[in-house]
């Protein structure tokens, strides 16, 4: 029995010996998700709290998500130098000051300091680019696996996160739900850096690839040009173009989808529990996206996780003031499982064009363009919705927006780079 179950499920020789570094980049990829997706949470009760338009509240969430990108190139950059741990510690010391400091806000300006600029930084810090640096240097085969594994610690960080902190603003509102974030968030991360994540040696990426005899090189081909190289591809900027155009509706339906659930009557602590869902069945996305990638084409993953990614959108549209438990509940999981295509497939689509020795920079700049085409997703449904009175066509074009990236990932063909 034993033997046919290690025949149907093949965990590589790599993750066997270095699970525990997985699992703490999982816990790590829960409290930045928490960081991200607990922005619906707060989107509704600062609005309700200070009476600001949905644009203008949009855009503390917005200019979150465009810092994070841009901070995602120094990460990339640091993690060479200083190492995992060093990184990541700062960055949980940073994410408790800076949701503290929210917690003392009174006016918009206020979190745009401690939420869209410290908040970011501390995000950046502990999140997907030194994460995805770390594991590509460690893991050379079954990456999408891998990836999927740590990346399935974002729909723990939902599941556990948004009910968490709705809980903790029901309780003592939204100064609270700030507290309980910052608290929590350290509490996992500073133990799991300090413990893990320095037993994990990390020189530069130069200095490995001159370093290394023949034999230990990957067989496969890796970039080896810089930033500037691979700026003057045509495949940089269509792996950009799909990231833009994958993240925007991601990110717009994500954010919004409790402020547009509560509008249509539906209770906060029921949506709460709804988006805990979407957490939930976004755990088994990313694993299933990340293993489907070692044994599919690039192309065929993301047509399935896409083609998941707008049924959901569609389902969303579908859902009314008196619509039944069910509906909610399907529309859940199929949008935890088709947004999670992207979080899983990111980190590999860039390293199937440009792993080699100046990665990190690269992925970070790909991560910056993708985070922030998410923001101005953010903020374009906020003003939609102040223009229109509705989320419907910010949904509608975000359907369109999904199927255009499909396109571009297929116009890349990174099936040609299969060999990588």
């Amino acid at each position: 029995m034993s033997g046919a179950v290690g025949q149907l499920v093949v965990i590589p020789p790599e993750l066997r010996k270095n699970w525990r570094l997985v699992v703490a980049a999982a816990a790590t990829m829960a409290v930045n998700s928490a960081a991200w997706y607990c922005g619906s949470i707060f989107f509704v009760a600062l609005r309700q709290e200070f009476g600001w338009g949905y644009a203008a509240t949009s855009s503390i969430f917005s200019v979150f998500g465009i810092l994070h990108g841009v901070f995602g190139i120094l990460a990339g950059y640091l993690v060479d130098r200083i190492g995992p741990r060093r990184l990541i510690i700062s960055g949980g010391l940073l994410f408790l000051v800076a949701n503290l400091a929210s917690s003392l806000a009174t006016a918009r300006w206020h979190l745009f300091v401690t939420h869209s600029l410290f908040l970011a930084l501390a995000s950046s810090s502990l999140g997907w680019v030194p994460i995805s640096v770390l594991l590509s240097r460690v893991f050379r085969e079954g990456r999408g696996t891998v990836f999927g594994a740590a990346s399935a610690g974002v729909g723990v960080g939902i599941l556990v996160g948004i009910p968490f902190v709705q809980a903790a603003i029901s309780w003592g509102g939204w100064r609270m739900g700030y507290v309980a974030l910052g608290v929590a968030g350290a509490a996992v991360v500073l133990p799991v850096a300090w413990r893990v994540f320095g037993h994990v040696e990390m020189t530069s990426a130069r200095q490995r690839t001159a370093d290394a005899k023949p034999a230990e090189r990957p067989a496969a081909a890796s970039f080896h040009g810089g930033l500037g190289a691979a700026a003057r591809t045509g495949t940089f900027w269509l792996v950009a173009g799909g990231f833009i155009l994958m993240n925007i509706p991601i990110q717009m339906v994500m954010t919004h989808q409790v402020a547009h659930l509560v509008e249509l009557g539906h209770t906060k602590s029921f949506v709460a529990q709804l988006v805990g869902l979407v957490g939930l069945a976004s755990i088994g996305g990313k694993m299933l996206w990340g293993w489907l990638s070692d044994r599919w084409s690039l192309e065929r993953t993301y047509l399935v996780g896409i083609g998941t990614l707008v049924t959901a959108i569609v389902l969303l549209l579908a859902i009314g003031p008196e619509s039944t438990a069910w509906l909610l509940a399907c529309y859940a999981v199929t949008i935890g499982i088709g947004y999670s295509v992207s979080p899983a497939l990111t980190p590999i689509l860039s390293a199937r064009f440009f792993s080699g020795p100046s990665f990190g920079t690269i992925f970070g700049t790909l991560s910056m363009i993708h985070n922030s085409a998410g923001s101005v997703g953010v903020w374009l449904a906020g003003y939609v919705h102040d223009l229109t009175g509705t989320y419907r066509p910010a949904l509608i074009g975000g359907i369109g927006s999904a199927i255009t990236a499909l396109a571009i990932v297929w116009l890349a063909a990174p099936r040609r780079t299969a060999g990588r």
